[in-house]
């Protein structure tokens, strides 16, 4: 196409429609990646919202599951750990979200 006469180039109705397209799938592409960004900082915050109670079930997790170390009587099953979980989350007071919408 080095070759190529600027008045054909400008003629060629195939190619400005092929340019044409290529720049609404541009613009598309682009509005969906900043779309995608926005969705991506919602995310981050609902994790960081849930980021405490992962630590502390996981932290209740590995502290009964260790006490089998002490002695066989205390090996428990996961099914008994989700339920101490379970009964722990639902004893605690609800918080609003608002309230912890800075992490």
């Amino acid at each position: 196409m080095a070759n190529a006469n600027p008045d054909t180039i400008l003629d060629n109705n195939a190619l400005i429609d092929n340019l044409e397209v290529s720049k609404l799938r541009s613009q598309t592409i682009k509005d969906n990646l900043e779309e995608a960004q926005e969705v991506e900082v919602v995310i981050n915050k609902t994790r960081n919202f849930y980021r405490s109670v992962a630590e502390r079930g996981s932290i209740l997790y590995f502290s009964i599951t260790d006490m089998s170390g002490i002695n066989q009587m205390y090996q428990n099953s996961l099914q008994y750990v989700k339920k101490l979980f379970n009964e722990a989350i639902s004893s605690v007071k609800k918080v609003k979200s608002s309230d912890n919408e800075e992490t």
